[in-house]
């Protein structure tokens, strides 16, 4: 079989070792670097707050994102101003879990789709610490829409578990799915991946939800509020040691890290 050029490449350089710098020149050059990078005006202070760092990662945040989120909050208000909210109404905003779900992941993939991860690893921050900060912000965002939507629906209905249901339990569902595949498949998952597995997801979960809709009608499922609370902080749970499992692959160890260009 043919070799290619990136692998003969990869064979040329393994066959020359690198050179290793003196302790003392390059415990100098990081000195001189992290001088010159406090010096500049757009530089944070070492000691700069978690919500300093956040702010200025927020215009590195996709501008279509923030579009998609007031949509849905929109969609929130004038979908559940109404005093009765019928089967209909509850399936179609079953179908914003998903698409809230799938925001900070697209975020995240656009990285690597865009051939942008190796510049982002040399930055102020590395990439792991980058997606940590995009994952804080855009989920700051799906979670403050979600719990707006949920005081509007327990104000108006006063059953807040129908919403859980309906809503937070599929968004928290897909987002565990989406951080699997990310984990999974690493740098080969794309949008069109996550697309296809939030349609799937829509489909299955619509004809689930219906299903479960008729049966809370007729009074045979008294135990669901309950287990829908349960679920929802098991998946929650689960979706945080995800989230957190996915930024520890990135860190590099021994030189070697999944989520390179092997």
């Amino acid at each position: 079989m043919k070799k290619t050029g990136e692998q003969k490449m990869k064979d040329f350089l393994a066959l020359n070792q690198a050179p290793e710098p003196l302790p003392e020149k390059a415990a100098h050059l990081k000195q001189e670097v992290r001088l010159r990078a406090e010096s500049m005006a757009f530089a944070l202070p070492q000691n700069s707050s978690l919500p300093d760092r956040l702010l200025r990662q927020l215009p590195y945040i996709s501008l279509w994102i923030w579009p998609i989120q007031l949509l849905v909050l929109l969609l929130f208000f004038l979908l559940l101003r109404q005093k009765a909210v019928g089967m209909e109404t509850l399936i179609l905003l079953s179908f914003t879990g998903p698409l809230l779900a799938i925001l900070p992941m697209a975020d995240i993939i656009r990285s690597f789709g865009c051939n942008m991860w190796e510049m982002e690893s040399a930055c102020r921050y590395d990439f792991r610490q980058i997606t940590a900060m995009h994952l804080c912000i855009i989920g700051s965002g799906d979670i403050f829409i979600l719990i707006f939507g949920c005081c509007l629906y327990g104000k108006r209905l006063s059953a807040t578990w129908e919403f859980s249901l309906y809503i937070i339990l599929p968004f928290l569902i897909s987002s565990c799915i989406y951080l699997w595949e990310l984990n999974h498949f690493s740098r080969k998952c794309n949008i069109y991946m996550l697309s296809a597995t939030g349609t799937m997801l829509c489909i299955i979960g619509s004809s689930g939800l219906q299903h479960i809709y008729h049966l809370i009608q007729t009074g045979r499922l008294q135990w669901i509020p309950a287990f829908t609370m349960t679920a929802v902080i098991a998946f929650s749970t689960a979706a945080v040691y995800s989230a957190v499992r996915l930024c520890t692959n990135l860190k590099r160890k021994e030189g070697v890290t999944k989520w390179n260009l092997e």
